[in-house]
């Protein structure tokens, strides 16, 4: 692949890393405040006004956020106690993917942005040389970008995702949502 083509790749990639995100992100936060909001009980003391302000919290964000209607209706709403929440985890992950998408464009964007740097230093260096030096086209043509697989995304595609669940599992279970 030439760099031009690595460049239009790279766009795309992070174009299309923000595309899974954005939703995903949404759908997953309004899935945890569906739980939150489901998940009401009668409790006495502080837990009583922790919960009571959380709905209140939950409805205002309802509220005033109208035009993610479609969100609040279909996300899946997870119930971490008994059962198993796959369409949740999947939206979840997606997220993750999201990220790695994003960060491999956004890798391939600066090597061939540093590729045309290299190639105008490179080409005012031929300039020097006179009649036997490379032309642009010359030198474009031996350079070969390397694919870029979002699978390489150690840190935003496997370690955060786990460490995101374990805290959130923790922060929950603190709360009293997760018995």
């Amino acid at each position: 692949m030439t760099y031009q083509q690595a460049g239009r790749v790279a766009v795309l990639k992070r174009i299309a890393g923000w595309i899974v995100f954005i939703p995903a992100l949404i759908s997953t936060l309004i899935s945890l405040m569906g739980f939150l909001e489901q998940s009401r009980e009668k409790r006495e003391g502080i837990n009583a006004v922790m919960q009571d302000f959380s709905h209140v919290m939950i409805d205002m964000i309802r509220f005033n956020t109208g035009f993610l209607k479609s969100f609040w209706e279909n996300s899946p709403v997870p119930d971490f106690n008994h059962g198993s929440n796959v369409s949740f985890w999947v939206i979840y992950v997606l997220i993750f993917v999201g990220l790695a998408l994003q960060a491999s464009g956004a890798r391939m964007w600066r090597q061939t942005r540093h590729l045309r740097e290299g190639i105008e230093d490179q080409l005012i260096l031929e300039n020097a040389r006179g009649t036997e030096g490379r032309t642009r086209q010359q030198l474009e043509e031996k350079i070969v970008v390397p694919r870029h697989t979002i699978f390489l995304q150690i840190f935003p595609l496997y370690i955060l995702p786990i460490a995101i669940a374990v805290a959130g599992y923790f922060v929950l279970k603190l709360l009293g949502f997760i018995y």
